[in-house]
């Protein structure tokens, strides 16, 4: 299959490209790096565990096109400075291992679970069938989310904002903790997700909390000056994590409904979910931008009038007064291979291109290039940052996201919990200043 070793050869240059820029900056902890990394994995894997699906090279070539854009901005910075103000740095145990923090996550994680609890008896889910028939509630709840008829309650989305900000502050105070307090942060962190994952068949906030949860340990050892993506040791304990996140995916695709079939149908259904799932997004995109240029695609797609930036920016389109509406998933089209690979699921780049053209899309990934890198820059440069710490951890949901849709335009609460974030970091500095001013007085 020429086409697909085509596909595989661009893949590799995205790696490539990101060793590129890790050469030259001396870390694989920096944006260019980690955003190269991230498409690297999420082109080859499917490509070479799904070999025998069709892909259009073309679809990759414009990915890697879209992320060396990104890469290429880092080269507006002057580097080496930065590293050397931040190695400078002191430990910033004292920061994020603070009591104002310590409560904040205490409280985020108990917030979120009560909230949780409420929204499941909003939905007419009682507490008897959360304890007793987990499958079952998951099952009737993902029933009203896909046919619309979840009842709209703030406490939905709340509990999600909480279970966010849980998972953040759980990151950034994890490398502050003792081994034991470690292992207690996790546990806490990631609860009000693995809850919503088993009983509401919502896979997305839980690996979104471990992105995010990933970012706060990430952004901990950027302020401590160690600029390291693993830490030494660490091989063994992340092996068994991905056990872990492996068994609960694993059941919540089990409460769609699968948990009554009998074994082949399981093992049937458990394949075509995990291929859709982890592969599926590279090649709906690739039969999408086929259909775009002219070539042999599996379905026939709408051609759109101009979005001018909608399906980018749809939350602050929204916020403006936009009466246009998305479907569930952002897209109604659903494109299959075979019984394996079912989704509606296309990356954010079938909505750049809609949004901006093929050359604007480019431009664009230039733009926000420009913006994380200067974001990094400033958060190596500070002596206390704050805001571009919650940025950088927000720049890391945004490259996770990217598979599905732009961060920027998915859901207002990303951007209630950003807000959140920063006032909590601003307040655990302000609370630092005022508790340690009477000893530097005296």
């Amino acid at each position: 299959m020429t086409e697909k070793c085509i596909a595989l050869v661009l893949s590799l240059l995205i790696l490539w490209q990101a060793y590129v820029v890790r050469k030259l900056v001396g870390t694989w902890l920096f944006p260019a790096c980690l955003f190269g990394l991230f498409w690297f994995a999420l082109t080859f894997i499917p490509l070479v565990v799904l070999w025998s699906v069709p892909i259009e090279p073309y679809a990759i070539g414009f990915i890697l096109l879209c992320v060396s854009a990104f890469s290429a901005s880092f080269l507006f910075f002057d580097w080496k400075p930065a590293f050397e103000r931040n190695a400078k740095r002191g430990d910033p145990q004292a920061v994020y291992g603070s009591r104002f923090l310590k409560r904040a996550f205490y409280v985020s994680v108990a917030a979120s679970l009560v909230l949780i609890v409420l929204n499941s008896l909003a939905q007419g889910i009682t507490l008897y069938d959360l304890a007793f028939n987990l499958f079952g509630s998951a099952q009737a709840y993902a029933g009203l989310r896909f046919s619309d008829q979840l009842a709209s309650v703030s406490v939905e989305r709340w509990s999600i904002v909480c279970a966010y900000l849980g998972a953040i502050i759980g990151g950034l105070r994890f490398s502050c903790a003792s081994p034991k307090r470690q292992r207690l942060i996790i546990g806490l962190s990631f609860l009000p997700s693995v809850l919503i994952a088993l009983t509401q068949s919502a896979k997305w906030h839980f690996f979104l909390s471990i992105v995010f949860f990933y970012s706060g340990v990430l952004a901990y050892r950027v302020s401590s000056g160690r600029l390291h993506l693993i830490g030494r040791g660490r091989i063994r304990s992340l092996t068994i994590y991905a056990g872990i996140v492996l068994l609960i995916a694993t059941t919540s695709f089990l409460s769609r409904g699968l948990y009554a079939s009998d074994r082949s149908v399981v093992i049937h259904g458990l394949t075509a979910s995990f291929a859709s799932y982890s592969s599926g997004h590279i090649y709906a995109f690739s039969d999408w931008f086929a259909f775009v240029i002219g070539r042999h695609s599996e379905l026939a797609y709408s051609h759109e009038t101009a979005s001018h930036g909608f399906y980018t920016f749809a939350t602050l389109f929204r916020v403006m007064g936009s009466q246009r509406v998305l479907p569930i998933g952002v897209y109604e089209d659903y494109y299959s291979y075979g019984d394996l690979l079912t989704t509606n699921v296309f990356t954010m780049f079938r909505g750049l291109i809609l949004d901006f053209g093929f050359v604007g899309s480019v431009l664009f990934m230039s733009v926000v290039g420009v913006l994380f890198h200067g974001i990094f820059y400033t958060m190596l440069s500070s002596k206390r940052p704050v805001f571009t710490v919650v940025a950088f951890i927000f720049m890391m949901g945004y490259f996770y996201s990217s598979f599905v849709v732009s961060m920027f335009g998915s859901n207002i609460i990303y951007y209630v919990t950003f807000a959140l974030m920063c006032i909590a970091l601003y307040a655990n500095k302000k609370s630092r200043s005022t508790y340690t001013a009477p000893l530097q007085s005296s």
